[in-house]
Formats: structure tokens, C-alpha cells, sequence
């Protein structure tokens, strides 16, 4: 190679050395520079936004709303279970929503029942999604003070509550039956079998933390419910000022259950049904 071909070689090659340091310089220079505002945008996308969820889950009752007017009774049920695992979806994320999501979405399903009210099994699907919300609510309610050792009472089995009895912080021991060391399948009181108001069995003024409580055939008045499984068999039931903190809910899909429900999910305290 002639000796000006060899120095032509040498210029070329450190000036394509040169461009790309300089390129990567710049390059660096500005992601540096926009680091801050990339690192939020990134951080802001990986979080599902309440809004969007909402929003898809009303277009999925407005979808089963549709379908269910038209008489496509299956296409309306898989719309309300799509909007049923999105309400899920977000308590499993520990999402929020206000008051009016509940409200609205309780009013979507009130009328898609309401264009076949015969249909059951519409009106089924349309109780479990209920049952979503309600679960979805007590997930987002604000847990009581914890309760100090003194007023702890840690139960390992159930305890039966014979007819006219009253369970109160006085009787019990304390404000709070701790009943986590319980199976989670454990019932933590037990009334008269038959489960019924005659019986007169009072729960006051008590915290339940864990296991299982079936609501039927009792009075309960100021109680909070704490990470309980909650059974309602579509017996006679009495809440008064009673608040669900994460808990979950095994509700019959009956008129009794979807009332239940829907107080739970609209954030009521207090229901008779007898």
C-alpha cells in the first residue's frame, strides 16, 4: 500500500474513533440529564392506575348491561365475571377506589338484573360480583388500633355461646379475641344450633381477629370483623354499627346474600334481615 493510502487509513479510522466517543458522550450526557424525569415516568407506568381499572371494569358492566337487554344471557355473564376478576385484580394489587365506584357499580349490576329478573343464573353471576365489591371494600377499610396485650384474649378453639348469652370485653376477657391460631376454617363462636333470634345471642363491643364466623342467628353490635372469613346462609341476621377489615366472604347468591352484600360494598354498618 502506497505511504498516502496508509496515513489516508490512519485519518479515516481515528476520525470514525472520534465521532464515536463523541456520539456515546453525548449520549450519556443526555440520559443523565433526563435520568430524574425517566426514572418517574417509568416508575408512574409500572403502577396499574386506579382510573383505568375502573374504568374498564364499569365498560365490562355496561358491555354485560347490553348483552343482557339484547337477550345474550351467556355474553352478559362472562362480561360481569370479566369485571368481577378486574375488581379482584385490584384488591390483590391493594388498590383503592371512593365511595362512588361502589355505588356506580352496584347500580349497574341493579339493572342488568332488572332486564331479566327471572334468569338466575344472570342474576347469580351478578351476586358474585357483589360479593367481589364487598370483599374489594373490607380489603380497603382502615383497621381498628391494635389492641393492647391486656385486652388480647388469644382463643385456640372455638367457644360456645349457650341461649340469652351476651359476649362482651367483660365477659370475654378483653376487647379482642385473638383467633389467629385458629384453622382458618375454625369457627370462632359457636351459638345454639338452631341459629336463631329466640336464642338472644349478643356479640358487643368486640374486636374478632382471624378464622371463621358464621353472621346467622346473632346480634352483633359495635363489632369489627379483622382478616375473618366471613358465612352468611341466608338465616336472620343483625348487624349494628359492625365494620369488615380484610376480610373475605362466603355469602349465599340469594336475595338475602345480595343484600348483605351490597350493604358491605356500600360501606353500610348496620342491616336487619329477618
Amino acid at each position: 500500500m502506497p505511504w498516502w493510502a496508509r496515513i489516508l487509513v490512519t485519518v479515516l479510522i481515528a476520525a470514525i474513533l472520534w465521532t464515536i466517543a463523541w456520539d456515546r458522550a453525548n449520549r450519556w450526557l443526555r440520559s443523565s440529564r433526563e435520568a430524574p424525569k425517566s426514572v418517574a415516568t417509568v416508575t408512574a407506568s409500572s403502577q396499574p392506575r386506579e382510573a383505568e381499572w375502573q374504568g374498564e371494569t364499569s365498560i365490562a358492566l355496561e358491555e354485560a348491561s347490553r348483552q343482557a337487554v339484547a337477550g345474550n344471557i351467556t355474553k352478559a355473564e362472562v362480561a360481569l365475571d370479566r369485571a368481577a376478576a378486574m375488581v379482584t385484580g385490584a384488591r390483590f394489587r391493594s388498590q383503592n377506589a371512593t365511595p362512588a365506584f361502589f355505588e356506580t357499580s352496584v347500580g349497574q349490576l341493579d339493572r342488568i338484573v332488572a332486564s331479566h329478573p327471572e334468569n338466575e343464573r344472570l342474576r347469580e353471576h351478578a351476586a358474585l360480583m357483589r360479593i367481589e365489591l364487598a370483599q374489594f371494600r373490607s380489603a380497603i377499610e382502615i383497621a381498628p388500633p391494635e389492641a393492647s396485650e391486656a385486652n388480647r384474649v388469644a382463643i385456640g378453639a372455638p367457644r360456645t355461646l349457650a341461649r340469652d348469652a351476651t359476649l362482651d370485653p367483660r365477659s370475654a376477657g378483653g376487647s379482642t379475641l385473638d383467633a389467629r391460631v385458629m384453622p382458618s376454617s375454625s369457627e370462632i363462636l359457636e351459638p345454639p344450633a338452631s341459629r336463631l333470634f329466640v336464642d338472644d345471642v349478643r356479640v358487643e363491643n368486640l374486636t374478632l381477629d382471624g378464622a371463621t364466623q358464621t353472621l346467622d342467628g346473632m346480634h352483633w353490635k359495635n363489632v369489627t370483623f379483622v382478616g375473618t372469613r366471613l358465612r352468611y346462609e341466608g338465616g336472620e341476621l343483625d348487624l349494628q354499627n359492625v365494620h369488615f377489615v380484610r376480610c373475605t366472604f362466603g355469602f349465599t347468591t340469594d336475595e338475602r346474600g345480595v343484600r348483605l352484600a351490597n350493604a358491605v360494598a356500600l360501606g353500610q354498618t348496620s342491616l336487619v334481615i329477618d
